[in-house]
């Protein structure tokens, strides 16, 4: 097991280096750069005399040199801990994914912990009383969050605060709370913003949950060994419990693997239509502008998460059965 920890550990490196370089790429491909984009956006609100700005422009961001040289001087200091300066926001990189990662943590894990949560019982009872009329209820309530994309949910719920407050609760805070320091009005005010979000992911998160355990867990309760065991005599909460139960979880288990990563992005989608101040929007916007240290870093991060929740992943199955073994 220590040799196959090493192992993988020892992979990533490369593994991340591989990541980078396609996402810089990607971000490379498109006509032109920021200062291209940047500068035909202030000729097309009527400003003039904006050319002269791009030469100097592209030498402040050393857009002015070859995309390789850039690479491997970005990636050079990332190993030190500086992630550069973002293009758009002319701010570091670092501070502007630390200003909205505890944010983004907030509202991923809040949302995480309820979807497993709920999900996970809910499975299994529904497997336990197949076709019974909560079953019949669960699964259809699953196939709804399944086939409604969360960010349809999201504007529902935002139409439907709306009607019920008459505001708009987009964001995390009214305006008034933005930049106030912390106080019990301002969490009663985030509590007023933060449930349309969080239902909306957890709507879609718990069906996704709900059908995987309850497949998985039914398909378990009909292979031998529980059979066997019933036949023994074992009684029926400790056949379900103690042996269906756990092996029915390794499926979710591996899915663990992306939460990690998924805590650090959070739902971008969501975030984009409500205008939340997490890092999923920050990366998507990143992207459109080709503000690559941004995107990059945002990129490089989120596939660290990703790796080390899929060695995680791994090592909890060896706990969960026995029966693994890594060689």
């Amino acid at each position: 097991m220590a040799s196959y920890i090493v192992r993988r550990v020892i992979g990533i490196i490369p593994t991340l280096l591989i990541i980078a370089v396609v996402g810089f790429v990607v971000m490379e491909l498109p006509a032109g750069d920021y200062v291209t984009r940047y500068i035909a956006e202030l000729e097309a609100s009527g400003q003039t005399g904006v050319r002269e700005q791009a030469a100097t422009l592209r030498r402040r961001y050393n857009l002015d040199e070859p995309a390789y040289l850039r690479f491997v001087k970005w990636i050079g200091r990332f190993v030190q801990g500086d992630f550069g300066e973002s293009f758009i926001y002319n701010k570091p990189v670092k501070d502007l994914i630390g200003k909205r990662l505890m944010m983004t943590l907030v509202l991923s894990l809040f949302a995480f912990i309820l979807s497993w949560g709920i999900g996970i019982p809910l499975g299994i009872y529904s497997a336990t009383h197949q076709y019974s009329r909560l079953d019949n209820l669960f699964t259809v309530i699953a196939f709804l969050g399944l086939g409604l994309p969360a960010f349809l949910i999201a504007l529902f719920l935002l139409v439907l605060g709306w009607s019920v407050t008459g505001e708009a609760l987009t964001s995390l805070f009214s305006s008034g709370f933005e930049m106030a320091p912390w106080s019990l009005a301002k969490v009663l005010d985030l509590l007023k913003h933060i449930w349309i979000p969080v239902l909306a992911v957890v709507f879609t998160g718990t069906a996704w949950v709900v059908r995987v355990m309850r497949g998985n867990l039914l398909d378990e309760l009909r292979v031998n060994y529980v059979q066997a065991a019933r036949a023994k005599g074992i009684p029926e909460r400790v056949v379900i419990w103690k042996h269906a139960v756990r092996n029915a979880l390794h499926p979710l288990v591996m899915a663990l693997g992306g939460t990690l990563a998924w805590l650090m992005s959070g739902f971008p989608i969501v975030a984009q239509v409500l205008s939340l101040p997490t890092i999923g929007p920050l990366y998507i916007e990143a992207t459109l502008q080709q503000d690559v240290f941004l995107g990059g870093t945002i990129l490089i991060l989120i596939s660290i998460l990703l790796v080390v929740g899929n060695l995680l992943a791994d090592i909890a199955l060896v706990w969960l059965d026995p029966r693994i073994r890594y060689e």
